[in-house]
């Protein structure tokens, strides 16, 4: 019987002897991953699989309780990328250097028990907000060397037992007064090497804090710091010496060193408006912020000219206000509101309404324009009087002259012909004839446009002008010698009513031969008018002219042509005259 027990005991002894040794064999394994290297370290189960090139973490055994990962390129966190791994049970996980620019608000959910994280010398500029909810056992988080600029209200989620936050190193220029009010147990935090010029006593009001490092920063010691280095020198957080950068006056200086009473800020003044718009008789208001350590004082100036010294009526209150200021620039109960009421707008009050606020710490200022509508002016139109309206008939009336006169002068211009004066010759064309050409006609206007005869007389007949001719004679002078036909001049013109002109030439005369003498001489006369034209006596006359055979005759009652001799000078067939004299 005791043999039996034996061997049972033993039996199970292998059986857990082997079991265990095969556990311990998987994880120790590293998932037969060649760069990690599993191993026991202060009682943890750790896996390094530092500088292995990795692009994610590796799936390892769950039992894995530390896990590095430094060194390797991962670059981004996506969400739960443990949780789906396996990796529930890491307490310790080190990412630094692993080129991290981003990392999912979820990446470390599901790690209840993780106890620190390391997230060191990566690129990340900003970390999502509450990045470690559910991870309340944190107690190290190391940020150190991120190229992070703020950290935002409630930055952190509740981490009841998160004792130390590292974050030397990075750009920060600000943190929200309310990014570290979760961390409760928060003992140690590192501001070093940042690109902090103040800080405000809110943002460490933790109940557990021991140790706040702020060395390396370019602290600008005016009134915005006053309160934290009050605070911060009497806590004795801190053992080492900070020094001011700004402002010029006491750059280089301890913090120590510098009174509180000394760290001022300049006045700054910010106008609700730039333009007010108001009507007269009805009351208007208006005003500026203004800020400034220590309190400036207000005066309002009107054109440049004190209100206090003017005759306007206003009134002027000032109120302590709150500014929404994340980045908490402006020390809180600094702000102020200053207004201005002007109970009864006048046009005196139009101008410009600058606000000036002055401390011993500088001066500043802001303009407001009031403007006034403008004011419409009209004028009433009346009834013309008699003076006027006599002034306007003549007006009239002498431009109506005028026109007329210049209408008149226009007619006579128009109806006015002139013959162009005679044209000389050489002097061996020159011999005279003198002659008047009348008009014969009696015809209406629309008859004027056809060809009337004309006839070449001895002498004028203005004494005894043709019945029912109302034009006045033209007289023509053209120069020719005998057996010559010169050509007629350029200027030779009849005025319209005339109609075409036609002018027979002698080509050679007889002389003293023949019944007549040759009256002309060798002149040249135009054909006599046609009876059918004019109401004149039916025989042929009007003095002497040229036959077809070049001889003069008489055209007188009863004349013969029977004794007349043939001239044996052939007839001369003539060209046309020329467009500018023949039509006119």
């Amino acid at each position: 019987m005791s043999m039996r027990v034996a061997w049972a005991r033993w039996y199970w002894i292998v059986i857990l002897t082997t079991c265990a040794a095969r556990t311990a064999s998987d994880w120790l394994d590293c998932a037969h991953i060649a760069t990690c290297h599993c191993k026991w370290s202060s009682g943890k189960k750790t896996a390094s699989c530092a500088s292995s090139d990795l692009r994610r973490p590796p799936a390892l055994s769950s039992d894995v309780q530390v896990l590095d990962l430094h060194d390797n390129p991962l670059r981004n966190l996506p969400q739960e990328v443990f949780a789906n791994i396996g990796l529930l049970n890491l307490q310790r996980l080190n990412l630094r250097a692993t080129q991290l620019r981003s990392i999912h608000a979820d990446a470390f959910l599901e790690l209840r028990i993780l106890i620190e994280v390391d997230l060191a010398d990566n690129d990340l500029s900003n970390i999502p907000k509450e990045i470690f909810r559910g991870n309340e056992r944190l107690r190290l988080v190391v940020l150190s060397n991120n190229p992070l600029t703020t950290l935002v209200a409630d930055q952190f989620p509740p981490l009841p037992h998160l004792r130390t936050l590292l974050l030397d190193g990075c750009r920060l220029r600000s943190l929200h007064t309310n990014s570290l009010r979760n961390l409760k147990s928060l003992e140690t935090i590192d501001l070093c090497r940042n690109q902090l010029t103040f800080l405000r006593l809110v943002t460490f009001s933790l109940p557990a804090l021991k140790t706040v490092s702020l060395s390396g920063n370019p602290w600008r010691c005016d009134c915005r710091l006053r309160e934290f280095k009050d605070w911060f020198l009497d806590s004795k957080l801190g053992t080492e010496d900070l020094v001011c950068v700004e402002p010029s006056t006491k750059a280089g200086s301890k913090w120590r060193a510098v009174s509180s009473e000394s760290m001022t800020c300049a006045p700054e003044v910010r106008s609700s408006t730039l333009v007010v718009r108001a009507e007269v008789g009805v009351a208007s208001s208006f005003g500026c912020w203004i800020h400034g350590v220590p309190k400036p004082k207000v005066t309002w100036l009107l054109d440049g000219v004190n209100v206090h010294n003017s005759s306007i009526d206003c009134d002027m209150e000032e109120v302590e206000t709150i500014i929404d200021d994340e980045s908490g620039e402006r020390v809180p109960g600094s702000v102020r509101w200053v207004n201005i009421t002007l109970l009864n707008v006048t046009t005196s009050a139009a101008g410009e309404w600058t606000c000036v606020a002055k401390s011993v710490a500088g001066e500043a200022r802001a303009v407001i324009s009031l403007v006034l509508p403008r004011s419409q002016t009209a004028t009433a139109r009346t009834a013309p009087g008699i003076p006027q309206l006599l002034g306007v008939v003549f007006g009239a009336l002498g431009i109506l002259a005028s026109l007329g006169f210049i209408a008149a002068v226009a007619c006579w211009h128009l109806r006015r012909r002139t013959v162009p004066p005679s044209r000389s010759f050489t002097d061996q064309e020159k011999r005279l004839i003198d002659a008047s050409v009348v008009v014969s006609c009696d015809r209406s206007i629309g008859d004027m446009a056809s060809p009337c005869d004309f006839e070449l007389t001895e002498q004028s007949l203005d004494d005894n002008p043709p019945r029912g001719c109302g034009f006045d004679p033209v007289h023509i002078t053209i120069e020719g010698t005998p057996g010559a036909f010169p050509p007629p001049p350029a200027e030779f013109a009849v005025p319209v009513p005339y109609g075409n002109i036609f002018i027979s030439v002698q080509v050679a005369g007889r002389g003293e031969t023949g019944k007549y003498p040759d009256l002309l001489s060798g002149g040249a006369t135009l054909p006599r008018r046609s009876r059918t034209c004019c109401t004149v006596p039916a025989y042929d006359n009007m003095g002497p002219r040229v036959t077809a055979t070049g001889s003069s005759t008489w055209s007188l009652p009863g004349a013969s042509t029977e004794n007349v001799e043939v001239s044996e000078t052939p007839v001369l067939t003539l060209p046309p005259p020329p467009p500018e004299f023949v039509s006119l």
